[in-house]
């Protein structure tokens, strides 16, 4: 069983004409999953995410500061790319608690695994900032709440957005409980994502960067997913797996500039789900990018076929010279890679 959240409060958080992280992207996704009927996914409402969850992973004066904008009445800049609307603090809560609620039932064995349709986004916020488009750290907080309060020891959280989650990495930098794993284009925003980041102190070797140069395809991006993070959450053994799920390293995607197709995301998705149930660890789905209203709306239907059970589509994974920087880095921390 499938646990969806997908509701329209989710296009509350107004960004203003022709931003790319638009309110569409929920209405798209949302027409896959409603009226339609289907015995393998079960709708889930929207959960608000309560104040101290937040506070997990966020400053309290990084709370106040979303709340403070969006009770101005008006749109509100916080960065160049970032807006506060009078909706986006409510909004806001309701995508981390909903995302929250999924891991909740996914350890707790009601659901198999969830899929958050949700924004804003959230892998660019860092602890006390808002940036690139996001809010609050929806799938930090959902990880921190799983070790605190759902009986987690491990969560890995993996990352296939064309951007690097620098939020996501700053916040388990130093720990050991969460691994994060993402692949992503450099160099490109917001900069950071460097093979070498590879955390320190107690996280060191927990922060698992594949950078990948503008152009790659399926074959590449499947071929990380079979030789890097395969081994890796074997090795890792995590008892939860939390997924950021952009979909801007599609070919028509405006912002990013890979070319991976819709059939490669179900490729992606068939790696993840394979490789986490060797472990035995359920599988959890956050929105985070993805700009072409279209491709996007084909890719989340992709990878949900392969959540509902549809093998992945057949896809040559494909070497390239990137690729063994990458396993040479990170298999000083896991040998099996």
């Amino acid at each position: 069983m499938i646990g969806i959240v997908s509701d329209s409060v989710f296009m509350n958080h107004d960004t203003g004409s022709h931003h790319p992280e638009s309110p569409m992207r929920i209405h798209y996704v949302h027409t896959l999953f409603a009226p339609r009927e289907d015995p393998l996914l079960r709708l889930i409402e929207p959960v608000r995410a309560s104040v101290d969850d937040v506070l997990l992973n966020h400053g309290r004066r990084h709370i106040d500061r979303i709340a403070r904008a969006s009770s101005a009445g008006t749109l509100v800049d916080l960065d160049p790319d970032t807006v506060c609307c009078p909706e986006s603090y409510d909004t806001a809560l309701l995508a981390a608690g909903s995302l929250v609620e999924l891991v909740r039932m996914a350890l707790g064995r009601e659901i198999d695994t969830g899929f958050a349709s949700v924004r804003p986004p959230g892998h660019h916020a860092r602890t006390d900032e808002a940036m690139g488009f996001c809010l609050f750290n929806n799938v930090a907080i959902a990880a921190r709440k799983a070790i605190a309060c759902f009986g987690a020891r491990k969560v890995a959280i993996i990352d296939f957005d064309v951007h690097h989650g620098n939020g996501t990495q700053e916040s388990f930098y130093s720990d050991s409980s969460v691994l994060y794993f993402s692949t992503h284009q450099y160099p490109f925003y917001p900069g950071t994502g460097h093979v070498s980041e590879t955390g320190s102190g107690e996280g060191t070797g927990h922060t698992v960067n594949c950078p990948l140069r503008g152009g790659k395809g399926d074959g590449e991006y499947l071929a990380v997913y079979r030789f890097v993070l395969a081994p890796l959450l074997e090795s890792y053994e995590p008892d939860l797996v939390i997924v950021s799920a952009g979909f801007d390293a599609h070919a028509r995607d405006p912002i990013g500039g890979m070319r991976v197709t819709s059939r490669g995301f179900a490729a992606i998705t068939a790696a993840i789900q394979e490789a986490a149930h060797a472990v035995g660890a359920p599988t959890v789905y956050a929105l985070e990018g993805g700009y072409n209203l279209g491709a996007l709306k084909e890719s989340v239907s992709c990878m949900v076929e392969v959540l509902k059970g549809a093998p992945g589509p057949e896809i040559e994974p494909a070497t390239f010279p990137e690729l063994d920087v990458i396993i040479r880095e990170h298999a000083r921390m896991w040998p099996l890679l």
